[in-house]
């Protein structure tokens, strides 16, 4: 009787390993695959940049070979252009569900200003930056890459827009502090590379905060209005 359970163990291993596993599909194992190659450009685009990529290297990279990867993206152009969109897609998704997160927070332009460093800080932006600065000897390229980047950031600043607007502001004044701030930040990363300062940009970043609070104090007599922007220290002088 001691050896019941361990025989029900067994069947039910047995039984399980029975069960058959669903087959992937033509279209399953090709989006894989795909997703593998567009990964593995990202990748050495951010290491060596659009001048050091190759497409031997991504199919290195992916494991996959050579004919595969010219079945899904023909030219290096095109591989290129589709990894900036796959990557670019991701940092759509993430930007939209903070902005959707601050309307929660009581922190908008805090919340605003983590998004654009999260953005313009990251890989995503620098690789995309190096498309368009090689875009200058081929206008093919550099198309494509304003169209990625527009494309997939102007809908986060739209719903960024929405949720300053949410302060009481008017829409211009709105679209321009919103201007204003995605300018800073983008400037601050790319002037870390030749001076990174993380502690300096953080305490301007946070005077700007407070700059933003002053001004919309003078301009929405809403009480707590200003409040929701300033930062935590401002608040407790």
């Amino acid at each position: 009787m001691a050896d019941a359970p361990v025989a029900r163990t067994a069947r039910r291993k047995l039984s399980a390993s029975a069960v058959p596993k669903p087959r992937r599909t033509q279209a399953m194992r090709s989006g894989e695959m795909k997703r593998r190659i567009l990964d593995a450009a990202f990748e050495v685009l951010k290491e060596r940049g659009f001048a050091g990529f190759t497409t031997l290297e991504v199919a290195r990279r992916a494991g996959v070979s050579r004919g595969a990867q010219v079945h899904h993206f023909p030219s290096k152009q095109d591989l290129v252009t589709a990894a900036m969109e796959h990557v670019f897609g991701i940092a759509l998704a993430d930007g939209l569900r903070l902005a959707e997160a601050a309307k929660r927070s009581g922190r908008p332009v805090e919340a605003l200003i983590g998004d654009a460093q999260a953005f313009y800080f990251g890989d995503y932006f620098f690789v995309g930056l190096d498309m368009l600065l090689a875009g200058g000897k081929d206008p093919t390229l550099k198309e494509a890459g304003i169209r990625v980047v527009r494309n997939y950031r102007r809908p986060v600043e739209q719903q960024w827009l929405a949720v300053i607007q949410e302060l009481g502001l008017p829409a211009r004044t709105s679209e321009d502090l919103l201007l204003l701030t995605v300018s800073l930040v983008r400037g601050f990363g790319i002037r870390q590379l030749w001076s990174a300062e993380p502690e300096r940009v953080a305490g301007l970043l946070a005077m700007w905060q407070d700059m933003i609070a002053t001004y919309v104090a003078a301009k929405v007599p809403t009480k707590g209005a200003a409040a929701r922007i300033a930062t935590p220290a401002r608040r407790r002088t």
